[in-house]
């Protein structure tokens, strides 16, 4: 059995969502081969490639590095077989972000920011003798000196159903203009229930941002902590612009965006810290099943060995396509 170096927002996720394929992704003797990307986690992919090149550009000029320039972030994060769609799609998205003005009011702030702004960065360290590894899209300092970690989000743009803003956002605004839809109702406005307090001058929700999503609290809150900050302390202000779709018959979706900004409670963040204890420890002494007998686990870890080899294929045009048909399947 492998012992990965570090847990991760993404491999806590999987490990309490789906414990036999954090196995054979992460422990597994043989590696299983990944997933191949869905070209619904793709448009996110290529958003984050447009919106951070151009941040960076017009924050440090043009070629000033190029680990920031567009086709590297691209290449690097959205997988070849979506490569022309997202292509496409990501410019779409982002050119619906720049027309809200969600844009331009965080360029605004970056360029305030007390110190150098940070995009797509590893962070590393220990909490609770647990080591923690984060990437956090963004990162700056208010000129009011409140530490800001932002994330971008991305959702429903391929569904056919399309989606809904998370609750207490501060601020949703339409990327579309009068010429392309009516606008929406609530443009220009907080969520309903959103209740503003004040972090050093700056509105935000009163809401923790675990009750908006538990999802988004874990991940921000692991970043939060590599970043410096204690765990349980509540004045690190987190934001989220989430990009929300409606789906259009033959066309293109309609896009908001939703201007989530809050702290996750002091509470919450001591609750993912023992989560991440415990889910380290099943993984260093190896009992990774203890639902069951050890026995059992450890049998049934030998079980999870033999199907992760069975999937690594040979390198052929054949064996790589039976590897895309069927390892998604076990785990749909």
């Amino acid at each position: 059995m492998r012992t990965p170096k570090y847990l991760s927002p993404s491999s806590l996720s999987l490990f309490e969502r789906d414990r036999e394929e954090y196995y054979m992704k992460h422990l597994a003797p043989i590696k299983a081969p990944r997933i191949p990307q869905a070209t619904y986690m793709s448009i996110g992919s290529a958003f984050d490639a447009y919106v951070k090149a151009e941040l960076y550009t017009a924050l440090f000029g043009a070629g000033s590095n190029p680990q920031f320039e567009f086709d590297t972030i691209f290449v690097d994060q959205v997988e070849e077989h979506n490569r022309d769609w997202a292509l496409e799609h990501g410019q779409y998205v982002f050119d619906c972000y720049k027309h809200s003005g969600a844009y331009g009011d965080l360029l605004e702030l970056l360029q305030a920011s007390e110190f150098e702004p940070q995009f797509e960065f590893t962070v590393t360290g220990d909490v609770n003798a647990v080591p923690l590894l984060g990437k956090p899209d963004c990162r700056f300092v208010h000129p009011n000196g409140t530490h800001v970690i932002l994330d971008w989000k991305v959702n429903g743009y391929c569904s056919k159903h399309g989606s809904t803003p998370y609750k207490f956002y501060a601020l949703i605004r339409d990327g579309w203009g009068e010429e392309t839809a009516k606008k929406s109702r609530g443009a220009g406005k907080s969520h309903p229930k959103f209740d503003p307090i004040e972090l050093n001058d700056l509105t935000i929700s009163s809401h923790f941002l675990e009750e908006a999503s538990t999802d988004w609290a874990d991940q921000l809150a692991i970043y939060s902590w590599m970043l410096g900050e204690p765990v349980g302390d509540e004045n690190t202000l987190i934001g989220i612009d989430q990009i929300v779709c409606k789906p259009q018959p033959g066309n293109r979706p309609l896009l908001r965006i939703a201007n989530h900004r809050s702290r996750i409670s002091e509470d919450y963040q001591k609750n993912v810290a023992e989560r991440l204890k415990y889910a380290w420890n099943r993984i260093t002494t190896g009992y990774i099943f203890d639902s069951m007998s050890r026995e059992e686990s450890d049998q049934r870890c030998e079980e999870l060995d033999n199907e992760a080899l069975s999937l690594v294929g040979d390198g052929t045009e054949q064996s790589e396509w039976f590897t895309r048909v069927c390892r998604p399947m076990r785990f749909r």
